[in-house]
C-alpha cells in the first residue's frame, strides 16, 4: 500500500498539496484491486510518510519530497512496461477532476502526465490543455518547453483539422514556429509555418505569427534586411496599408508626417493619452505588429528605406491617438522622439516626447516592446538629457524584459550598451569591460544572433589592443575579430569606426583618426543628436585627432581646426542644452583649441585649461580622459613651450592613470613614444 501511495505522489511533481493527493489517491483506490481494500485515509499516509522521511512540509501544509532521488526511486517503483500508462492515467484523473482554476497551477504537470501515451493519437481535449500549456511556457519565456508542448498538441490534432478546428491549429502551429524560430531550429520553423501559410481558408490576420516568425528569421538569422521588407510591405496590402515608392517624393511625404505627428503629439496632453484604451481588434493588432517589424528593418536595411522606417513611426503613433494603445505604441512614441532629435535636431521636444514614451510604458500592464522603448530613449535620446550613471538600472531592466518577451534581438543590443558601451563611456576599468564582451558574444552566438555580436568584437578588439594583449595598436586584428576580413553591414561599420577612431587617438595616430572614412550609413548612426549614446565618444576622439593634426601639420591647420570645431561646436551648444555627460569632453577640446590659438598670454591660459580638464575629468571618474588630457598637456608642454621637467611630470600622470584603468597597451606606446623624456634628458 505504501508502495503505491509513493507511486501516485511521485506522479504529481516535486511538490503537491493534500487536496491533490488525495483526489488521485481516493480514485486509485477504487479502480486498483492492490489498495481497494486499505482502511488508512491519505492523511494517515501522508504522516506516515513523513515520519518515514520520505516527505516533509513546507509553505503552509504542501508537501514535498525530501530529496529529488526519492521522488525518482518511488517513480522508478512502477514497472517500466506499464509506467506511461500508470502516468497517463494519473493525468487523465487529475484533469478530469479539476476546474480551470485549480488546473492552472499544476497545468505542466498534468500536460507531461497526459503526453506519455497521448502524443500521435487525436484528442482535442488534450490537445487543448497543450495549448494552454505552451501559452504559459511562451509567457515565462521558456521556449523549449513551449516548442515540445505546441508539437504534441499538433501531433493530437485529428486529420481534418483544418475544416473543424482551424483556431486550435493555427494557434498550435503559430505558437510551435515562434518558439523553434527563438531556439534557432529553423528548419522546423518552416515546417510549421509552410503548415499555416498554403492554407488559403486561413486570413493574414490569422497567419500574422506564422509570417513574423519567417520574417524574424529572414532580417535578424539571414540579415537580409530587403529580403524581410520586401515580404512584410507584401503582407501589408491585403490590410490595407501601402507605402509610397522612395526617392524625393517619399521622402518629402515621410517629413511632412513627422512634422505633423510631432505637432500633434505636443498638443495631446497628458489626460487624453492616459484616458487611451487598450486595442483588442485582430486586424489592428496584426498591423501594428508587421509595422513594427517593418519599423526595424528599414532602420538596419540603410538610407534606402530611410522614409518608409520614418512613415512606420509616424503610422502607428498616429493609430494609437486614434485607435488606443498597442503593446508598441510606448515604442513608436520612443522612436518619435529620437527622430526629433534625428531630423528636427530639438532637444527640448524630443526630452518632451520621451517622457510621455516612458510614462506610457510604466503604465502599461504588458512588458512586450519595453526593450525597444527603452534602447531609443537610452541609447538614442537620453544621454543629451540625464547622468550617465543613471542608465544602468533601466537598460538592466529592459534587457531582463526583452529576454522575458521573446524579443532577444533588442534585448542583446541593450546588452552591448549596458555591458559595454555605457561602462566605456563612464571609464570604468578594461579588464572588467573585456570579460564582459567576451561573455556577451558567447551567449549571442549562443542565441544565434549574428549583428550584435560581430559589433561588440570591435570593441572587444580595441579593449584587447588597450590592454597590450594584442599585437597590435590601432589595427583592429586579434582574438576577437580581423578586420580585413570583416564583411561590413551598416551597424557593423559605424561601431568599427567608432573602434578604430578611438584606438587611433589613444595610440597617437591622430592622422588616420581624422581621415577614416565615414560612410552615408554611419551617419545615421553617428550624428551628434539622434545618434547612439556611443556618438559621444567617437565625435570627441574624431574632434581630438583633428586637433592634434592641427598642432602638427601647420601647412594643413586651418583645414583641420575648421572640421574640428564644427564637432566641438556641437558639443558646447550640448552643454548649453544642460548635457550633463559631456563637460569633461567639452574642457579638453576647450584646452585643444586654447593651445592652436596664438595670443601672448596663451601659455598660462592653455595650462589652466588643460588642468582644468584633467581635474574635471577625474573627478566625474572618466580615469582615460584624465589621461589623455594628461598627454594632450605634456604634448603641449613639451613641443610648444619647451617645458620638459613639467611635461615629464604629466607623462608620468598620464601612465599611472592608463596603468590604473587597465591600459597597459597604451602605456607601452607612451613608454616608447617619450622614452628621452622619462629617462630626464632635455631632448625632445
Amino acid at each position: 500500500e505504501a508502495q503505491w501511495f509513493l507511486q501516485c505522489a511521485a506522479c504529481l511533481g516535486t511538490s503537491f498539496t493534500i487536496e491533490t493527493l488525495r483526489l488521485i489517491w481516493e480514485h486509485q483506490r477504487k479502480i486498483d484491486t492492490n489498495v481497494s481494500s486499505s482502511k488508512q485515509s491519505t492523511e494517515e499516509l501522508l504522516e506516515a510518510m513523513v515520519e518515514e522521511n520520505y516527505f516533509e512540509i513546507y509553505d503552509n501544509n504542501k508537501y514535498r519530497w525530501t530529496h529529488d532521488n526519492v521522488g525518482q526511486a518511488a517513480s522508478s517503483l512502477v514497472e517500466e512496461e506499464s509506467r506511461a500508462s500508470f502516468k497517463h492515467r494519473i493525468g487523465e484523473i487529475w484533469y478530469q477532476e479539476l476546474d480551470e482554476d485549480r488546473l492552472e497551477p499544476s497545468l505542466f504537470e498534468v500536460a507531461n502526465l497526459l503526453n506519455t501515451r497521448a502524443t500521435g493519437k487525436a484528442n482535442i481535449d488534450y490537445a487543448k490543455i497543450n495549448l494552454i500549456a505552451a501559452e504559459k511556457a511562451r509567457g515565462i519565456s521558456a521556449f523549449d518547453s513551449c516548442c515540445k508542448y505546441a508539437s504534441n498538441g499538433i501531433s493530437m490534432l485529428p486529420e481534418n483539422k483544418w475544416t473543424f478546428h482551424p483556431d486550435l491549429t493555427v494557434k498550435l502551429y503559430s505558437l510551435a514556429a515562434e518558439a523553434a524560430g527563438f531556439l534557432g531550429q529553423y528548419d522546423k520553423m518552416e515546417s510549421y509555418c509552410s503548415h499555416v501559410i498554403t492554407q488559403q481558408s486561413i486570413s493574414t490576420v490569422e497567419k500574422k505569427d506564422v509570417y513574423l516568425a519567417q520574417l524574424h528569421r529572414t532580417a535578424y538569422a539571414e540579415l537580409r534586411y530587403e529580403d524581410a521588407i520586401s515580404l512584410c510591405l507584401t503582407i501589408l496590402k491585403p490590410l490595407g496599408c501601402k507605402f509610397p515608392y522612395g526617392g524625393p517624393t517619399g521622402l518629402i511625404k515621410a517629413l511632412i508626417s513627422l512634422r505633423q505627428t510631432i505637432k500633434i503629439v505636443k498638443q495631446t496632453s497628458m489626460e487624453r493619452l492616459e484616458s487611451l484604451s487598450v486595442v483588442s481588434a485582430s486586424s489592428k493588432l496584426a498591423l501594428a505588429a508587421f509595422l513594427n517589424g517593418l519599423n526595424e528593418w528599414t532602420y538596419l536595411a540603410g538610407e534606402k528605406y530611410i522614409f518608409i522606417n520614418v512613415l512606420t513611426v509616424t503610422k502607428m503613433v498616429q493609430m494609437t491617438l486614434q485607435y488606443g494603445l498597442f503593446d508598441s505604441s510606448a515604442t513608436f512614441i520612443a522612436y518619435l522622439g529620437m527622430l526629433t532629435l534625428l531630423v528636427m535636431e530639438d532637444v527640448d521636444t524630443a526630452q518632451f516626447i520621451g517622457e510621455r514614451a516612458l510614462h506610457m510604458q510604466k503604465r502599461n500592464s504588458v512588458e512586450l516592446g519595453k526593450a525597444r522603448t527603452y534602447a531609443f530613449l537610452y541609447c538614442y535620446v537620453f544621454h543629451h538629457l540625464k547622468p550617465l550613471h543613471d542608465f544602468s538600472k533601466p537598460l538592466l531592466e529592459a534587457y531582463q524584459s526583452g529576454m522575458r518577451t521573446g524579443d532577444k534581438s533588442h534585448a542583446l543590443w541593450i546588452l552591448c550598451f549596458h555591458h559595454v558601451f555605457l561602462p566605456y563611456v563612464s571609464g570604468k576599468p578594461l579588464k572588467l569591460i573585456e570579460e564582459q564582451c567576451e561573455v556577451s558574444i558567447s551567449q549571442m552566438i549562443e542565441l544565434k544572433e549574428e549583428e550584435q555580436p560581430a559589433c561588440l568584437r570591435c570593441f572587444w578588439q580595441l579593449c584587447l589592443n588597450l590592454m597590450g594583449v594584442s599585437h597590435n595598436t590601432v589595427k583592429l586584428k586579434g582574438k576577437a575579430m580581423d578586420e580585413e576580413k570583416v564583411v561590413f553591414t551598416k551597424a557593423l561599420h559605424a561601431n568599427f569606426v567608432a573602434a578604430k577612431t578611438i584606438a587611433c587617438s589613444l595610440f597617437g595616430e591622430y592622422e588616420l583618426g581624422a581621415h577614416l572614412d565615414i560612410k552615408k550609413g554611419d551617419k545615421q548612426i553617428f550624428k551628434f543628436k539622434g545618434g547612439a549614446l556611443t556618438g559621444m565618444a567617437f565625435f570627441f576622439h574624431r574632434a581630438l585627432s583633428l586637433y592634434a593634426m592641427a598642432r602638427k601639420n601647420k601647412r594643413k591647420k586651418g583645414k583641420y581646426m575648421a572640421r574640428a570645431r564644427r564637432i566641438h561646436k556641437e558639443y558646447t551648444d550640448s552643454l548649453e542644452k544642460k548635457n550633463p555627460n559631456i563637460l569633461h569632453y567639452v574642457s579638453i577640446l576647450n584646452a585643444e583649441l586654447g593651445a592652436l590659438e596664438k595670443r601672448k598670454t596663451r601659455e598660462e591660459s592653455v595650462c589652466k585649461l588643460y588642468n582644468d580638464a584633467i581635474a574635471i575629468s577625474a573627478r566625474g571618474g572618466y580615469l582615460p580622459d584624465a589621461a589623455l588630457a594628461q598627454e594632450r598637456f605634456a604634448d603641449f608642454l613639451l613641443n610648444e613651450v619647451g617645458n620638459t621637467v613639467e611635461a615629464k611630470y604629466h607623462i608620468e600622470g598620464a601612465i599611472q592613470r592608463y596603468t590604473n584603468w587597465g591600459a597597459i597597451g597604451v602605456v607601452e606606446h607612451l613608454h616608447n613614444k617619450y622614452q628621452c623624456v622619462l629617462v630626464g634628458s632635455s631632448k625632445n
